[in-house]
């Protein structure tokens, strides 16, 4: 799913849920990483409802992290640098 503006936070949570094994998998972690991106700018950094407390500064690390990985992992899956391919016979 690709996450707009007009996005849920249902339907944010449900992505970031889908990817939480992104590890060694860079379309899990694009897709972990975006819902991340929405929460931070769409969330407040804490809030708490009913004696339950909730600090969305946790997901910073876990941003970071992705972001690290992607970089590693070349981001974006199947990127290729070659504009022709010849089979070998």
């Amino acid at each position: 799913m690709a996450i707009t503006s007009s996005s849920t936070l249902a339907e944010v949570k449900a992505q970031y849920n889908d990817n939480l094994d992104w590890d060694g998998n860079p379309t899990k972690a694009t897709l972990a990483l975006a819902a991340i991106r929405w929460l931070l700018v769409n969330r407040p950094a804490r809030f708490a409802i009913g004696g339950r407390q909730t600090d969305f500064t946790v997901l910073e690390a876990e941003k970071k992290m992705l972001e690290d990985y992607l970089q590693v992992s070349g981001g974006i899956v199947n990127r290729v640098s070659f504009t022709r391919g010849v089979m070998n016979t």
